[in-house]
């Protein structure tokens, strides 16, 4: 099995009042990034969750807390 050595989740948010959403942004293999996010009940959404909980991050401090990404917003497949 292969072991991919690189960060693949560059930073992970949440947006005021969206606490069932984590938003992200992931790097291509070809450089690129997209941006994406996932709700709560799905298995990323927890992986996300604890090691945001792991940093002591606990939602955004402002209404601004948005990284700006070229990319669209998409959710998460499953």
């Amino acid at each position: 099995m292969p072991i991919i050595s690189d960060r693949v989740v560059l930073r992970a948010w949440r947006h005021r009042n969206q606490t069932d959403k984590i938003h992200f942004v992931v790097a291509r293999a070809d450089g690129s990034t997209r941006r994406l996010w996932v709700g709560e009940g799905h298995f990323l959404y927890e992986i996300l969750d604890s090691h945001l909980l792991a940093i002591g991050y606990t939602g955004p401090a402002s209404g601004n807390n948005d990284p700006v990404e070229a990319q669209d917003d998409t959710e998460a497949a499953d």
